[in-house]
């Protein structure tokens, strides 16, 4: 007979670190594209090296992330309130910056995710992929 193991018998339960101990500060790359997106990256950098869940594999995500937080910016100054713009035969229609920052939105809402960087993914990366109101039926013993 064949003994079957428990689906996560073993793992380690909380505080799963994802990233790189060794890694204290990360230098930021030459493709971000402005100084917001350096300013982003210094900050969130340091928050994913704080929380132990940066890995060198993540700069890419991370680059991404920061280069769409200054895009998003930088069309939202563009715009500054003038979301709408007249078309060729007078009337109006949505200005094309509008949807270059919902791209950039939906950039950052992917990638922040995938790096932790907001209240759904960070909770999940912290209880290791349990919410707090799932009960295991075997937690009293």
């Amino acid at each position: 007979m064949t003994a079957v193991r428990s689906p996560g018998a073993g793992r380690a339960k909380g505080d799963l670190a994802v990233g790189d101990a060794e890694i204290k500060r990360v230098a930021p790359p030459p493709e971000l594209i402005n100084e917001m997106a350096k300013e982003c990256w210094k900050t969130n950098s340091k928050i994913l090296i704080k929380r132990n869940s940066y890995a060198q594999e993540d700069a890419i995500l991370l680059l991404a992330y920061c280069n769409a937080f200054a895009m998003m910016l930088q069309c939202d100054q563009e715009l500054a309130g003038t979301y709408w713009t007249e078309s060729g035969q007078g009337g109006l229609k949505k200005h094309p910056l509008v949807n270059v920052r919902n791209d950039a939105i939906s950039q950052l809402t992917r990638t922040g995710s995938l790096l932790g960087l907001n209240p759904m993914s960070r909770a999940r990366m912290l209880s290791g992929g349990k919410s707090e109101d799932e009960e295991n039926e075997f937690d009293e013993f």
